[in-house]
């Protein structure tokens, strides 16, 4: 009896073993099947050691492709296989000619890839939000930075043991590169920001400088406001003025854009700051050590969005030399931001959002894909620009064959490779990646968020601050003195308001994911299409194609994109949405504070009128996640939203503030170094959301009897318990999504527990199971089914496998199990183009 399982897997396998599925190329339609995350990509392509492969992630498709540029045309990579992987690959690197590591951002993991045989060999877990790998070090080691967790993990590629884990002072390490002999390894910060922070308007009281241009006289008086300041070497906090607020923040500020990782101790040895705010493509010269970082670095300092218009950041290069020095490189030198629009000779030559970046072998060139000009730029060692040249949509990330010539380009938007002559920059030929299961709506909607030429000189885009999709950790203050008054919001709760005034003062940039079903946009509401009172009826839709005014307001472009192109880029990023939450089990389960917290959270009031799900509605079946678009005044001299609180976890790194009015506790003893300069609030001018539950808004007495406790102690106890479930609360995907196990002969228990708590989430609707079965050549997929407990395989003339059949696979060879989006299964496991004919049968 114990040969039946092995006996049937046997009959699925030779039916199937025959038929090499064809290099799918055609595009899914949108069916519910495909859910965007975004993800962005980091180091998407790399060669073998050897040279004569082509690694690229196809993120879209969950895979790794293997191109083989050693024969055949020049311009066309041969595709020699497209492995399977985690959910949203966005980066990897090769160990050896025989081993790859591929980093998957929304699947917490690595794949690492037998690049013999073609298939996963295991699956290494390393933490919330992976972004990149690098091997170095004596012996040799592999780094991954963690970038939720901001943390670099070290670990052995042998054993796959974690010898040691290096925190990064910065929020969302990022790119990693090593020296040429592998002695450091250095990773970027993602959201380094530039020294800024934030005064509340109760600290900034009557303060502030008079604004430039000056406020209308028809205008009301401004509502009191809150003010953007930064702190300067050896001066202290000012602002834009100059003028002194060292007195009101009373902490430091980390700015480490740059870490570098000595090997040999494993050990942060030094750190480079000041470069830039968003730090994005990171290389190392072969020659000489030099250090390239490509970033932009904001104007937030500057109020106002007439100061802002078309010149949000400045695009640079910073190239740091081993001594320490850093020369600073604008990429734009040409462009005068003092005329907006500028002439189109601006936008042909213009570099915005750097995100890959490349040495040649002998140090002398640079290669800069910038992603909103869908341009190559070619920088000498010093970092002057000697050409550009023109790429596929949406590069990402370049990789430098010197030994034939070639560069090969990532081509995002189309999932595509691009190849290039470096002597003359030509280009050679284009291929796909692999499969591309991208809805249509997305494709066509993508460059509207990231391309140049919706700004005034080329060089800025929405994608600019809202990076990735996500946001940049800042605030800006985007009023406008000379603006007009806006009607009324919908919903509005107090009749002394009387609309929307445009000096407004600093808001956090917000994310742009998860904005369906979110109501009127902006921190207050004020980009609402529909006007539904009370917000009622929520128009999403209608409610972003308000922010067509800012792609002349604020970016500068002369007019606004057209209608059906704002319908476009509508339709592309109301599908962008949030990744699960890292702070809750992988059973969904709320344990200890987090789990006493939800029910304080949904009890009894604990603010003068209700309790936190009165307003910060959470019902995720309704598309609820702490708002229903309704306004709220919460003791603000202006009505706001009532914000979702998804992302509440992101923003954690602010741990000090002066004691203010607004607060009843005194307890701001923590104002050392801080992480971020921003914290939670439209503003972010308050550190956590245990100190926001001390506002006086939310002490037990006559007005609000069902408070927070009087008593000093449970009152502490009760605030952490409602911090813990905020930043544990639910997401729009479970948290088990994306979660994978490999399971092979030689694998234990824990594996085997770990299949069983797939199964259950499966089985609970969260998520649906697939398994990709690594057996010759063939990649096998499989359903699960959890009414039945069977796994369905990708051929019709296959057969149902019970659970222990396949898991009896293992001895042939190595089974991945993923965790995927509801309704995604089918396509990821059975049938990649949706096409009713299954993989295994094409």
């Amino acid at each position: 009896m114990r040969r039946i399982p092995l006996l049937l897997a046997g009959l699925a396998l030779a039916a199937g073993i025959a038929t090499v599925p064809h290099l799918l190329a055609s595009r899914a339609s949108a069916t519910g099947d495909f859910v965007h995350f975004e993800s962005a990509h980091v180091h998407p392509a790399c060669l073998t050691p050897g040279g004569d492969r082509l690694l690229v992630v196809n993120t879209p498709d969950n895979r790794l492709s293997v191109f083989d540029v050693s024969h055949g045309p020049p311009g066309r990579p041969n595709r020699v296989a497209e492995i399977p992987v985690g959910l949203e690959p966005v980066s990897v690197a090769a160990l050896s000619d025989s081993e790859a590591w591929v980093v998957n951002q929304l699947s917490d993991d690595v794949s690492i890839v037998n690049l013999n045989t073609l298939h996963v060999r295991a699956t290494l877990r390393v933490g919330d939000e992976p972004a990149d790998v690098v091997f170095a070090g004596n012996p040799l080691r592999a780094y991954v930075s963690v970038s939720q967790l901001d943390l670099v993990r070290v670990i052995d590629p042998a054993t796959l043991a974690t010898s040691a884990v290096i925190p990064i002072d910065g929020r969302m390490p990022r790119a990693l590169a090593r020296s040429p002999r592998g002695g450091r390894v250095y990773v970027t910060v993602l959201d380094a920001g530039n020294r800024s922070s934030v005064l509340s308007m109760a600290e900034a009281g009557d303060s502030l400088p008079p604004p430039s241009p000056p406020k209308s006289s028809s205008l009301p008086a401004a509502p009191k406001v809150g003010l953007i300041i930064r702190q300067l070497p050896n001066i202290g906090w000012v602002d834009e003025t100059g003028r002194q607020w060292s007195a009101k923040a009373q902490y430091f500020l980390f700015d480490t854009d740059i870490a570098e990782i000595a090997t040999a101790s494993n050990s942060v040895s030094r750190t480079f700051g000041d470069l830039s705010t968003v730090n994005l493509a990171l290389a190392v010269s072969p020659a000489d050590s030099t250090v390239a970082l490509t970033g932009t670095e904001a104007r937030n300092l500057t109020r106002f969005e007439p100061n802002l218009r078309g010149h949000l950041v400045d695009t640079r290069l910073a190239l740091v030399a081993q001594a320490g020095t850093a020369a600073l490189i604008n990429l734009n030198p040409a462009i005068d931001y003092s005329v907006t629009p500028g002439p189109q000779a601006e936008k042909d030559s213009a570099i915005g959002n750097p995100t890959g970046a490349a040495w040649s072998a002998d140090g002398q060139r640079l290669y800069v894909t910038a992603l909103a000009d869908n341009r190559l730029v070619v920088l000498t060692a010093a970092g002057a620009v000697r050409g550009r040249a023109a790429t596929v949509p949406g590069p990402t990330g370049v990789v430098v064959d010197d030994a034939r010539q070639r560069l090969y380009v990532v081509g995002r938007f189309h999932n595509e490779i691009q190849t290039l002559s470096t002597r003359d920059f030509s280009q050679l030929g284009r291929t796909g990646i692999g499969f591309d299961p991208t809805p249509d709506a997305i494709v066509n909607g993508r460059k509207f968020f990231y391309g140049g030429f919706t700004s005034g000189h080329g060089d800025q885009a929405c994608a600019t601050c809202h990076v990735h999709g996500d946001f940049d950790n800042i605030a800006w203050d985007l009023g406008n003195p000379q603006g007009a008054m806006a009607p009324k919001p919908p919903g509005q709760i107090d009749p002394a308001l009387q609309g929307f005034h445009p000096m407004k003062g600093p808001m956090t940039t917000q994310s742009l994911r998860g904005m369906a079903n979110e109501g009127p946009m902006h921190w207050r509401g004020d980009r609402s299409g529909a006007n539904n009172p009370g917000g009622s009826a929520l128009d999403e839709d209608a409610d972003f194609k308000r922010f067509i005014v800012a792609f002349d307001g604020l970016l500068g472009r002369g007019a606004p994109i057209s209608g059906p192109d704002m319908q476009r880029f509508t339709d592309f990023i109301l599908q962008v949405t949030y990744p699960p939450n890292p702070n809750r089990g992988l059973n969904n389960a709320l344990v200890g504070d987090q789990l006493a917290g939800r029910n304080l959270y949904f009890g009894r009031n604990t603010d003068i009128i209700e309790n936190c799900n009165g307003c910060h509605v959470l019902n995720p079946s309704a598309g609820f996640f702490g708002t229903d678009g309704l306004m709220s005044i919460e003791g603000e001299p202006q009505e706001f939203k009532i914000p979702h609180l998804r992302n509440a976890y992101q923003k954690v790194g602010m741990f000090g503030m002066p004691k203010v009015a607004f607060f009843r506790d005194g307890d701001a003893t923590s104002l050392g170094t801080q992480v971020r300069g921003f914290g939670f609030l439209h503003d972010g001018s308050v550190d956590t959301l245990f100190r926001f539950h001390a506002a006086v808004a939310f002490l037990q007495g006559p007005l609000s009897p069902g408070g927070f406790s009087q008593d000093p102690a449970t009152n502490a106890r009760q605030r952490h318990q409602v911090e813990a479930f905020m930043l544990a609360f639910d997401s729009n995907v479970a948290p088990i999504v994306g979660q994978q196990v490999t399971v092979a002969a030689n694998t234990g228990g824990d594996a085997a527990a770990r299949v069983d708590l797939l199964e259950a989430r499966a089985a609970a609707g969260e998520c649906d199971l697939v398994v990709h079965a690594f057996f010759g050549t063939r990649v096998f997929g499989f359903l699960y089914e959890p009414s039945t407990g069977m796994f369905l395989p990708d051929t019709r003339h296959g057969v149902k496998l019970t659970d222990r059949a396949l898991r009896a696979l293992r001895r042939t060879g190595p089974l991945t199990f993923t965790a995927v989006p509801p309704q995604s299964g089918r396509r990821i496991a059975l049938d990649r183009d949706l096409d009713g004919v299954l993989d295994g049968d094409e």
